[in-house]
């Protein structure tokens, strides 16, 4: 290696250094994606770089000033008088290709915006934290709200009823034997309803880490108030089928379990090779077939949305309705802007906003009106303006 390239890397390599020694989470995924867009097209100022450091790497904004403050250290040496902060809104991480001449410019990151999806898989476990008693008295609203909410359809095998489109015949025969072959009594048979399959499908990538462990209570909730009738899978560069592991009733010990089989989490995204891998399997199509499917993701695509789009297509086509719940949602500014968002919109139900356990009761609680309107719905109530750059 070249000495001035030697030293470029070197000193990049001491800023992620010096940004770990100061606590500021820096994940690796995110590290080797800074390093790839550096690569692939170099910044062109002081500017540019803070910027492609601070959407790529910064998680939490309360880390700004530390970040802030180690950033101008190694490569200012005296403040930040040529940053001119964009304007706020959605908008992913630079790709790692590097931007192009018609990506739009970085954006501030906000808090829980998805800004730090990545690209790369990670192999690992998590821990998820145990529930403090705000979390644990919202949790048994919802348990007690779930049962409520469920859609219902006719069950397959009929019973005996009062009222009905089929005679009871046998019921019929075995009274008139008892009063002398005289029929006294008509009873039909009916399909009684029964709640429809629940099948929640969670997002673990890295764009979700600190609303991973409440989407995950949030799933908990609704298997413990429908064991027999709902499925969890988590997906972010891989999918995993978490029904069997968050069975247990106790919260704690089922997400410990989740921990020891999701190995994926705070990893890269990978949405649209998730939802492929479901749509694969006969037994999981299934599991979708007439049910109510709820997807708790950002749905912020990296590379290629097209696969992501077919897959929540053919969801759509095979579920009772199809409802998506997205922590970008939860912003008063938001707009499913993106291309990945705005291309699948028209498949969806609902897109609404669930980010902690309490939002989540607000979006289980408003489910009634949304099962009972019409199809798709979504894109008649989001304005979608046209997606500007590349990105998904």
């Amino acid at each position: 290696m070249p000495e001035p390239i030697a030293l470029a890397a070197g000193h990049v390599w001491g800023f992620l250094s010096a940004l770990r020694a100061a606590g500021v989470t820096t994940a690796l995924p995110k590290q080797a994606d800074l390093l790839r867009v550096i690569g692939a097209s170099p910044p062109r100022d002081l500017t540019a770089l803070y910027w492609y450091a601070r959407i790529t790497l910064l998680h939490d904004v309360d880390e700004l000033a530390a970040f802030d403050r180690i950033f101008d250290a190694w490569f200012r040496q005296g403040g930040l008088q040529d940053a001119v902060p964009p304007p706020a809104g959605e908008s992913d991480v630079p790709s790692p290709q590097g931007p192009g001449e018609d990506d739009p410019a970085p954006q501030e990151v906000l808090p829980g915006d998805g800004t730090e999806a990545s690209s790369l898989s990670t192999y690992g476990r998590r821990d998820f934290g145990p529930a403090d008693e705000r979390r644990r008295s919202v949790m048994r609203a919802l348990e007690a709200a779930w049962p409520a909410v469920l859609p219902q359809a006719p069950s397959r095998r009929r019973r005996s009823a009062r009222s009905g489109d089929r005679l009871d015949m046998r019921h019929i025969w075995r009274r008139a034997h008892r009063h002398d072959g005289e029929i006294i009594e008509l009873r039909r048979r009916a399909r009684p309803p029964r709640p429809r399959r629940l099948l929640i499908l969670v997002d673990v990538s890295g764009s979700l880490r600190q609303h991973t462990p409440d989407l995950l209570r949030l799933a908990h909730t609704a298997l413990r108030a429908a064991p027999a009738r709902t499925e969890v899978f988590t997906f972010g560069t891989r999918l995993t089928q978490i029904t069997s592991a968050l069975s247990h009733p106790n919260t704690g010990r089922a997400l410990r379990a989740v921990s020891g089989q999701v190995t994926d989490a705070d990893g890269g995204t990978a949405i649209g090779a998730a939802l492929h891998e479901f749509l694969s399997v006969p037994r999981f199509v299934a599991l979708a077939r007439g049910a109510l499917v709820i997807v708790l993701s950002d749905g912020l695509e990296r590379g290629d949305h097209t696969p992501m789009v077919r897959a929540t297509a053919r969801l759509s086509r095979l579920g009772h309705r199809l409802v998506w719940w997205s922590p970008l949602a939860c912003s008063p500014t938001y707009s499913p802007a993106t291309r990945a968002m705005a291309a699948q919109l028209p498949s969806l139900d609902h897109l609404g906003g669930v980010r902690d356990l309490s939002t989540g009761l607000a979006e289980v609680r408003r489910l009634p009106a949304v099962l009972s309107g019409p199809r798709r719905a979504a894109a008649r109530r989001w304005s979608t303006p046209r997606p500007t750059g590349t990105h998904s």
